[in-house]
C-alpha cells in the first residue's frame, strides 16, 4: 500500500468524534493504532484524559518527522505483524480510528489486541459505511468503483462493511458493543441531513450515515 504518497493532510487532525467518549474521563493509558502524527493521543494527554499515550502506526514519515507530536511510545510497523508483550493487560482504551478496512484479516487484530486491554478497558472504533448514499451512487447509477485518495473509496481500503457486518466483526472477535452511533448523531453540528434524519425518524440512516463508530468491552 502507497502509505508514503498520501497527502501530509490526509494523517493530520485531532479525532475529537472518537473523543467525545472519553471526554469526561482521565489519566486512562491509551493505545491508538493508525496513530498518524499523534495528534488524538498527544491532545489526550495535554487535556489530562490520558496519563500515558502510545501511538501505532504502519506508515513513518521519515521526510516531515517534525510533525510527530511527542508520545510515551511511537511503534511503527504493521499490527497485523508485530507483538507488543509488553503492553499485555496494560491499556484502558484502544483506539482503531478508521484502521480496521485497511486490514488484511481484521478479527485477527481485533482478537491480538484484547490481550493489551485491561479486564474492564474498551476499544472505540470507526469505519466506513458503504451503504451510504454516495456509494450507493457512485457504484448502481454510475456504475464506477474507481478507487479516491480518502473517504469510502480509500485506495488503501482492502474491505467495505455496512453497519450490520462491522456489528458481526467486533461481536465474532469476542467484543460486547456498549454503544454504536452513526456519523449523523456523532455529528454535533446542524446539518440538512441530519435534521432530514430527524423528520423521518431515523428510517434512512444507513443510507446518510457516512460512517460508524462503536464503543465496546471485552466479553468475560
Amino acid at each position: 500500500m502507497n502509505y508514503d504518497k498520501k497527502n501530509p493532510d490526509y494523517y493530520s487532525n485531532i479525532r475529537l468524534d472518537l473523543v467525545q467518549f472519553i471526554s469526561n474521563e482521565s489519566n486512562l493509558k491509551i493505545m491508538e493504532i493508525g496513530a498518524a502524527y499523534g495528534e488524538t493521543l498527544f491532545y489526550l494527554k495535554e487535556n489530562g484524559i490520558a496519563s500515558e499515550a502510545v501511538g501505532v502506526d504502519l506508515f513513518e514519515d521519515k521526510i516531515n518527522p517534525q510533525n510527530y507530536k511527542p508520545l510515551d511510545n511511537f511503534i511503527f510497523g504493521n499490527i497485523e505483524e508485530i507483538h507488543l508483550e509488553q503492553y499485555v493487560n496494560y491499556f484502558d482504551v484502544i483506539f482503531l480510528p478508521d484502521v480496521l478496512e485497511h486490514l488484511l484479516e481484521p478479527k485477527n487484530v481485533l482478537n491480538k489486541i484484547s490481550q493489551y486491554l485491561k479486564n474492564d478497558g474498551k476499544i472505540i472504533i470507526s469505519m466506513p459505511n458503504i451503504r451510504h448514499y454516495s456509494a450507493i451512487n457512485k457504484i448502481f447509477f454510475k456504475g464506477d468503483f474507481s478507487y479516491e485518495e480518502s473517504g469510502i473509496f480509500d485506495y488503501t481500503h482492502l474491505r467495505f462493511y455496512c453497519r450490520k457486518n462491522i456489528i458481526q466483526l467486533i461481536e465474532q472477535s469476542n467484543y460486547k458493543v456498549i454503544i454504536e452511533q452513526s456519523s449523523i448523531k456523532n455529528y454535533k453540528g446542524k446539518s440538512l441531513t441530519k435534521i432530514f434524519n430527524q423528520i423521518t425518524f431515523g428510517f434512512f440512516e444507513e443510507f446518510l450515515s457516512y460512517q460508524y463508530f462503536f464503543v465496546a468491552t471485552k466479553v468475560k
